[in-house]
C-alpha cells in the first residue's frame, strides 16, 4: 500500500546508499521498515536497480569510470589535477563503483537510446572549449539493435544493413572532418554534412552526428577517420588523403601534415579476420 502519512520523501541518494550497503545500521533498519509499508518507495528502489542494470548492459565499465572521474575531477582553472598518489588510491574504487555512481553523478544528463532512430546520447561532460590537456579526440560508434542500440568497440564485427551512429569527442579541438573508407576504397564524408570546410566541433564528451549511417555490402571493413585541427581547413584535404591512403583496414592514419590530429575506428565486415 502507498503511504499517506506525510512522511518526507526519501532522496534517491539515500536509496542508492542503501543498495550499496553504505547506510549506517540504524538508518538502514529505519528505511527497511518504511519499505515494508511504502509501495511507492519500493517501486522507486526497484526502478533504480533496473536502471543500474540497463546502464551496466549498455555502457562499458571503463567508459563509465571515465565519466565519473571527469565529474569528480576539479576544474582545470581552479587548481592542478589530482595528485598521482590520490589518483592511484581512487582508481580501483572508481572502476568498481562506476555503474552505481553514474546514476547519481550523471543520471540528470543521461538519455537512454530510443528504439526507433538510434538517437543515442551518452552523458555529456561540458568543457570550456579549450584544448584539454591529456585528452585526445576520439570516435565512438553505436549500432541499432531490436532493443535500442549498443556501444561498439574498435574492431567489432558488423554486417551489411547495420545502422551505425557516429559520435566524436573533440577534446577542445576547434574543427574536424569525419570520413570512412570501405573495402571497395569508397570514401564517405560524415562530417560536415554540407560544405567544403571542416565543421566547427562542439564541446563536451560524446557528440553525436545527426543521422545514422547504413552499411552497404562492401567487403572486409569500414574504417572511420576523425581529423581535427585548431584552425579551419578544407574537407578536400582529408578526402584527398583518404583516397591516397593504402586501402586496407591496417591503414590507421591518413597521409596528412603533423598539424592534424587523427583518431580512427575500425569495423570489420562479416568473418573477415
Amino acid at each position: 500500500m502507498a503511504r499517506d502519512d506525510g512522511a518526507p520523501r526519501v532522496p534517491d541518494l539515500v536509496l542508492e546508499r542503501y543498495r550499496l550497503g553504505e547506510l549506517p545500521r540504524t538508518e538502514a533498519e529505519a528505511l527497511e521498515r518504511r519499505l515494508r509499508d511504502d509501495a511507492g518507495l519500493g517501486a522507486r528502489l526497484r526502478a533504480l536497480e533496473r536502471s543500474d542494470a540497463e546502464i551496466r548492459r549498455r555502457y562499458p565499465p571503463a567508459w563509465l569510470a571515465e565519466r565519473v572521474r571527469l565529474r569528480l575531477a576539479p576544474p582545470a582553472s581552479k587548481g592542478p589535477h589530482l595528485r598521482p598518489a590520490f589518483a592511484r588510491r581512487w582508481a580501483v574504487p572508481l572502476v568498481a563503483a562506476a555503474a552505481a555512481m553514474v546514476l547519481l553523478v550523471l543520471a540528470p544528463q543521461l538519455v537512454s537510446p530510443p528504439s526507433g532512430n538510434l538517437a543515442v546520447r551518452p552523458p555529456v561532460v561540458e568543457d570550456s572549449g579549450n584544448r584539454i590537456k591529456g585528452l585526445k579526440p576520439a570516435l565512438q560508434l553505436f549500432r541499432k539493435t531490436p532493443d535500442g542500440s549498443e556501444t561498439l568497440a574498435d574492431g567489432d564485427v558488423v554486417r551489411a544493413g547495420d545502422l551505425i551512429r557516429v559520435g566524436y569527442r573533440a577534446a577542445g579541438r576547434g574543427f574536424g572532418v569525419i570520413v570512412s573508407i570501405d573495402g571497395r576504397s569508397s570514401v564517405t564524408v560524415h562530417l560536415p554534412v554540407h560544405g567544403d570546410q571542416a565543421a566547427a566541433l562542439a564541446s563536451g564528451d560524446t557528440v553525436l552526428l545527426d543521422h545514422a549511417y547504413q552499411l552497404d555490402d562492401a567487403p572486409r571493413f569500414e574504417r572511420f577517420h576523425f581529423v581535427t585541427a585548431q584552425a579551419p581547413f578544407a574537407v578536400a584535404t582529408v578526402v584527398d588523403a583518404a583516397r591516397r591512403a593504402v586501402t586496407t583496414a591496417g591503414a590507421s592514419e591518413l597521409p596528412l601534415a603533423a598539424s592534424f590530429e587523427q583518431a580512427t575506428f575500425l569495423l570489420r565486415k562479416g568473418d573477415w579476420p
